[in-house]
């Protein structure tokens, strides 16, 4: 039961690291480093970077080294693409039932994105933004739309801060999320359904803007 726990606290935290890009691309993860930096044995390091492995977050070498995983700029395109045919019809499917109960939570997470924008916490705007992509595939009721939504989402999830370096990036999909809540709290399917559509579609080109994007070209 200890063991499973390490395992889990190094798990948690290699994996952390890696979605918010402080392990990047081709960084080496050795076993022995890792071990001591967190004040464990190797054992529930070598089962944590398994279970990443198995994930597809790690890459496994001969000699059983690991690497943190690379993904290309064509499979980030195409999961963009499977995303833009897919979250527009979440959206849409939410619209049909608008802010209610079981829905407040995307008010909440709207009140607190505004609140942040203003302030100009741009932290906070990450953050929320983060937080209503998580609540749109929770929230969607077709449970092989929701498990297919998150697979994409967590495998996109490591391209976010580099989209959201630039402002201008975080401006743009603010006035998008704001105005996909407005067509859903309205119960406006077809305007939700196209603001979504258009908001997903132009993520990647702002990938691709992005001046380090490269790292991930292969």
């Amino acid at each position: 039961m200890e063991k499973k726990s390490l395992s889990s606290i190094v798990y948690d935290n290699l994996k952390g690291k890696i979605l918010n890009n402080e392990l990047l691309p081709g960084d080496k993860l050795i076993e022995m480093d890792i071990a001591k930096e967190l004040e464990v044995s190797r054992t529930p390091v070598r089962e944590a970077l398994s279970r990443l492995n198995d994930e597809g977050l790690v890459e496994n070498f001969p000699r059983k080294s690991y690497i943190v995983s690379k993904i290309s700029m064509k499979k980030a395109k195409d999961l963009y693409d499977v995303r833009t045919a897919l979250e527009p019809l979440a959206v849409k499917l939410l619209a049909q039932e608008g802010i209610a109960k079981r829905t407040q939570e995307l008010e909440d997470i709207v009140t607190k994105l505004i609140v942040a924008y203003e302030e100009n916490d741009l932290e906070t705007t990450k953050k929320e933004i983060m937080n209503w992509n998580a609540a749109l595939i929770r929230l969607t009721q077709n449970s092989i739309l929701r498990d297919t939504l998150f697979v994409i989402n967590e495998r996109l999830y490591r391209f976010a801060n580099f989209i959201f370096k630039d402002e201008n990036n975080i401006k743009d999909v603010y006035d998008s999320v704001s105005s996909i809540y407005d067509a859903i709290e309205a119960k406006d399917q077809d305007r939700a359904f196209d603001l979504s559509y258009k908001y997903v579609s132009n993520i990647y080109p702002m990938l691709e803007s992005q001046s380090d994007y490269k790292m991930f070209r292969f």
